[in-house]
C-alpha cells in the first residue's frame, strides 16, 4: 500500500475552513431571499444518520455559534421513495431512537418526522426554512437526493448549503469521472494525509431551538424494536420486503466494527472465501450514515492487526469504494446501461444474439429458482438478512448477464433486486458494482467468450471449486 496510507499527522483533526468558500466540501445552493431572517440554523440529515463524526452536523454546530443561534436537527423517512418497505423503515427507525438523544447532548432540538402519505409530507421541508436562518444538509450524489436538494434550492427562503461528508477525500477535489482504481489511487494518496483525521466536535452554545414543528414529532427514543415493528403494517409501504435481524444505529455499527477489528481484521485478505465469513458487516451502516467511512478508517489504521490486512481494507474504504461515489457524482447516467464504457457496450451487444444456456424471468430471478445453487444462494440470503456476501455479489451480477437475452435488461433486473431487497442498495456502491460486471472500472479481457465478448468471465462452477463455501451453501440452500 502507498506510503500515503500512513498519515503522519495522526493526532491533529479536521477544522473547518477559515474562508467557508475555500471548503472543498460545501456547495451553496441558495443564498436565501433578500432580507430573509431566521431565528436558528438547521441541519437536514438525509445520509448521514449520525450525530457524531459528522462534518455536516459540525458545521451547523459551527454556523450556530458563530451567528449566536440555537440549532435544531430535522429527520424524516417518508413513505413515497423508491422501494420504501418495511425492511428500509425498520432499519432507519432503530438508528433515529438512539441518535435523537445524541443531537440533545450537542444543544440542538430534534424532531422526526414519519408522515403516513405522500400529501402529509408536502410544504413540510418549505415551512422549516422559513422559521430558519440557515439550513445545512448533507450532499449525497444518487437516489433522491439530488432531486431534493434541487427542488429546496428553488423554493427555500433562507440559504441552503449541501456539504459533502460521503468520503475521506471530499469529491470535488477527485473530477472528473475516474476511469478505475489505478488513476483514482494516486489523487487520493496525494490528498490523505491531509484529510484522514478526525473531526473536531463542537456543543451548540445557545442551546435548543424554539421551533414551530409542522408536524407532530415522532417519539423515536422512546421506541424499542418491537415498537417499531408494530408500527409498520400501519404504513403504506412494501410489507412483502420484511425487516432483518441486522440492527440499525450507529451503536450497533461501532460495535460491530470494534468486534470486526479484534477477530476479522487480520484474516481479511482472505475475505472472498463464505464460509470464513470474513467482512465488516458494515456497508448497510454505512450507507445510511450511521457510522462514516472516515471514523472506520481512522479505526483501521490504528488497529493492532498485520499491515498487508490494514491496507487492504483501507484500499476498499479510500479507493475502491470513492471511486463508486466519484462515479455517481461526475456521471449523471450512473444508474443506467448507458454508463458502460463505449468497449463494454459494443461487446455485449455484440453477442446480444449468442445462444442462452437458459432465460429466466425476473420473478425467477427474485425467488432464486434458477439451476445454479451458488447463485440461488446468494440471492436468498439476500432476501433473508439484506445483504450478499461480498465475492458472491460479483458472481450473482456476472450470473444474470447469461440468463437474459439483452444485456440492458439484465442490468435493469440487478438492479431492482439489489435496489429492493438490499439494505446497502440505492448506494454509488451498489451502482458501481453491478455496473463493474458488465465492465464498468475494468478492461477488455481475452479470449472473447459467448455472451459476454471481452467483459470479465467469472463461473460459478470454478468459484466452487477453488473458495471455500460448503457451510455457506448449506445455510442458504
Amino acid at each position: 500500500m502507498p506510503q500515503a496510507f500512513q498519515p503522519s499527522s495522526r493526532g491533529s483533526s479536521i477544522p473547518l475552513a477559515p474562508r467557508l468558500d475555500a471548503d472543498p466540501r460545501l456547495r451553496i445552493l441558495t443564498p436565501g431571499a433578500p432580507g430573509h431572517r431566521g431565528s436558528f440554523v438547521l441541519y437536514w440529515p438525509q445520509m448521514a444518520r449520525r450525530a457524531d463524526g459528522n462534518a455536516a452536523f459540525e458545521l451547523a454546530v459551527a454556523e450556530a455559534n458563530s451567528r449566536r443561534l440555537p440549532l435544531a436537527v430535522y429527520e424524516a423517512l417518508r413513505v413515497d421513495y423508491p422501494y420504501a418497505s418495511d425492511r428500509i423503515h425498520a432499519f432507519v427507525l432503530e438508528g433515529a431512537a438512539r441518535e435523537a438523544l445524541r443531537y440533545r447532548r450537542r444543544g440542538a432540538s430534534y424532531a422526526f418526522f414519519l408522515p403516513r402519505d405522500r400529501e402529509e409530507s408536502r410544504g413540510v421541508l418549505l415551512a422549516l426554512a422559513r422559521q430558519a436562518a440557515l439550513l445545512i444538509t448533507d450532499d449525497f450524489p444518487t437516489f433522491v437526493v439530488p432531486g431534493h436538494l434541487a427542488a429546496l434550492a428553488r423554493r427555500a427562503p433562507c440559504p441552503v448549503w449541501a456539504f459533502d461528508d460521503n468520503t475521506v477525500i471530499p469529491l470535488s477535489l477527485l473530477a472528473p469521472e475516474q476511469y478505475a482504481a489505478c488513476t483514482l489511487r494516486p489523487r487520493v494518496d496525494r490528498l490523505l494525509d491531509l484529510w484522514l483525521r478526525p473531526l473536531v466536535e463542537g456543543f451548540c452554545e445557545a442551546g435548543p431551538a424554539s421551533v414551530d414543528w409542522p408536524f407532530p414529532p415522532l417519539p423515536v427514543e422512546i421506541l424499542d424494536r418491537s415498537a417499531i415493528r408494530a408500527l409498520l403494517p400501519s404504513l403504506p409501504l412494501d410489507h412483502s420486503v420484511p425487516p432483518v435481524e441486522l440492527q440499525g444505529g450507529s451503536e450497533e455499527a461501532r460495535r460491530r466494527l470494534a468486534e470486526f477489528l479484534q477477530r476479522g481484521l487480520a484474516s481479511y485478505p482472505e475475505r472472498n472465501h463464505p464460509d470464513d465469513a470474513v467482512t465488516t458487516g458494515l456497508s448497510p451502516y454505512l450507507h445510511f450514515g450511521m457510522i462514516g467511512v472516515r471514523e472506520v478508517a481512522l479505526a483501521v489504521r490504528e488497529a493492532q492487526a498485520p499491515a498487508p490486512a490494514r491496507d487492504a481494507l483501507l484500499e476498499q474504504l479510500l479507493v475502491r469504494r470513492t471511486l463508486a461515489f466519484n462515479l455517481a457524482r461526475e456521471n449523471p447516467w450512473h444508474t443506467t446501461f448507458d454508463a458502460l464504457p463505449g468497449w463494454a457496450r459494443d461487446t455485449l451487444r455484440e453477442h446480444q444474439g449468442d445462444p442462452r444456456p437458459k432465460l429466466y424471468s425476473r420473478q425467477q430471478l427474485e425467488e432464486a429458482a434458477t439451476d445454479d445453487p451458488v447463485w440461488n444462494a446468494a440471492q436468498r440470503e439476500l432476501r433473508a438478512t439484506g445483504v450478499i456476501h461480498n465475492y458472491l455479489r460479483m458472481l450473482w451480477g456476472k450470473g444474470v448477464i447469461a440468463w437474459k437475452a439483452r444485456p440492458e435488461e439484465a442490468f435493469e433486473d440487478l438492479v431492482f433486486l439489489n435496489d429492493r431487497w438490499a439494505l446497502d442498495g440505492r448506494d454509488p456502491n451498489s451502482y458501481a458494482n453491478i455496473l463493474w460486471c458488465f465492465g464498468k472500472h475494468d478492461r477488455p479481457w481475452g479470449p472473447r467468450r459467448p455472451i459476454f465478448g471481452t467483459v470479465r468471465y467469472m463461473s460459478t462452477a470454478v468459484a466452487r471449486k477453488k473458495l471455500r463455501m460448503e457451510r455457506y451453501l448449506a445455510r442458504w440452500s
